[in-house]
C-alpha cells in the first residue's frame, strides 16, 4: 500500500511539474510573439488611451457598426476591436479585464453563440500562439494552466516555438496593422464586395442559433463586468448582434426568449442592456457572406438606432477637446518605428 501511495504521489508531482513547464514555455513563446500586436484591432486596444468607446464581440460587430457615427455622437475616440465569434466568452471577458481602463465605455453586441456555448473550439486553441496570443496572455495564471492542461498539445507548443524563431514575425504584424489602418482606421470592417454566400444549405435560424439554454459562464461574465464597472468606473452597455436573413428568429408573443433571459442576467448584475433584437435585424438583401455580416447601408441604420438607444439609457457626449480616433491611430502606428 505504501509503494502504491508513493507511486501515485510521484506521478502526481511529475504531472504538475510537466504542466507548469508546458505553461511556462508557452507563456515565454507567446509573449515574444505579441511584442507587436498580431492585428490592428488588438493594436488599438493596447495603444489608444482612455477615455474611449470600445466595441467588442465577434465579426457581426466588425461589419455591423459604424464607429465614426458613434464618435460624432459622443465626441470620444471609438475603436472596434470585435473579431471572431469562435473566441470563447471567458477569453473575451479576460481580455476586457486586462485592457479596459478608467473612463472607458464598452459596447458589447455579443453573438447568440455566446449565450449558448461553453466550450473551447479547436480553431481558437490553434491560433493562441500568434493571432490570439493576447487573449491567452490576458487570462490569470491558473486559468492559463488549466487551459494548457485541457486543450494544448505539443503541436501547439511547436507552433509557438516556430513562430518565436521567425525574425520577420513582428514586421509582418506591423505591415498588417498599417494595411488595415489605411482601409479601416476604426478597426471595423466594411466590405460590401463580400456579397457571396458562405452559408448555402443552412437556414438563418440554424446558423445564428438564437435558442437554447444559457450556461453558467454568462452569469460569471456578467459578474466580472460588474466588477470592472465598480473597480474602474467603466461604463458597460450590452446590446444585440446584427443579423440579416429570412426567418432568423422564433419570437412567440413578439419576444425572443434567449434575449430576455440574457437581459435578466446582466441587469441582475447592474449591467445596462439596450435595445431589442429587432433593432439590428435586416432583410436578406442586406446579407453579405453570412447571416451575421450585414452591408454598409444596414450597418449605418443599425448604428443610428444604437446611438438613440444608448442616449435613452443615459449615455452622454464627452468633452470634444481630444484628438479623433484616426489621428490617434496614425500617431500610434508611427510610434512603432
Amino acid at each position: 500500500m505504501g509503494k502504491l501511495f508513493t507511486f501515485v504521489l510521484f506521478a502526481a508531482f511529475g504531472a504538475v511539474i510537466c504542466a507548469l513547464g508546458l505553461t511556462s514555455s508557452y507563456d515565454f513563446f507567446t509573449s515574444g510573439n505579441r511584442r507587436v500586436a498580431y492585428g490592428y484591432p488588438q493594436f488599438l486596444l493596447e495603444k489608444i488611451a482612455a477615455p474611449r468607446i470600445v466595441i467588442d464581440a465577434g465579426s457581426s460587430s466588425m461589419f455591423g457598426i459604424e464607429p465614426g457615427l458613434i464618435e460624432q455622437a459622443f465626441s470620444l475616440p471609438v475603436i472596434d476591436v470585435a473579431d471572431n465569434g469562435s473566441i470563447p466568452l471567458p477569453m473575451k471577458i479576460d481580455r476586457l479585464l486586462a485592457y479596459a481602463r478608467q473612463g472607458d465605455t464598452l459596447i458589447l453586441p455579443f453573438e447568440w453563440v455566446y449565450y449558448t456555448r461553453d466550450q473551447v473550439p479547436q480553431d481558437y486553441t490553434d491560433k493562441t500562439p500568434d493571432e490570439y496570443a493576447a487573449y491567452y496572455a490576458s487570462q490569470p495564471f491558473l486559468t492559463r494552466l488549466a487551459f494548457v492542461v485541457q486543450h494544448l498539445s505539443l503541436h501547439n507548443l511547436s507552433d509557438a516555438g516556430r513562430l518565436y524563431m521567425r525574425s520577420d514575425l513582428a514586421s509582418g504584424h506591423l505591415q498588417r496593422i498599417k494595411e488595415d489602418m489605411a482601409k479601416w482606421p476604426f478597426g471595423d470592417r466594411k466590405d460590401d464586395s463580400r456579397r457571396r454566400s458562405s452559408v448555402a444549405g443552412m437556414n438563418c435560424a440554424d446558423y445564428i442559433a438564437a435558442t437554447g439554454s444559457i450556461p453558467p459562464v454568462v452569469d460569471w461574465a456578467a459578474a466580472k463586468l460588474s466588477g470592472l464597472h465598480a473597480q474602474r468606473g467603466v461604463r458597460i452597455y450590452v446590446t444585440w448582434p446584427a443579423v440579416a436573413g429570412d426567418n432568423c428568429y422564433q419570437m412567440p408573443d413578439g419576444r425572443l426568449p434567449i434575449a430576455d433571459q440574457a437581459r435578466a442576467i446582466f441587469q441582475r448584475h447592474g449591467i445596462a442592456v439596450v435595445g431589442e433584437p429587432g433593432d439590428s435585424y435586416f432583410s436578406p438583401e442586406h446579407m453579405l457572406d453570412t447571416y451575421y455580416h450585414i452591408d454598409s447601408s444596414a450597418a449605418r441604420l443599425r448604428t443610428q438606432r444604437l446611438i438613440a438607444r444608448l442616449q435613452d439609457a443615459g449615455m452622454t457626449a464627452g468633452v470634444a477637446n481630444g484628438k479623433p480616433t484616426v489621428v490617434l491611430a496614425d500617431e500610434a502606428v508611427r510610434g512603432l518605428y
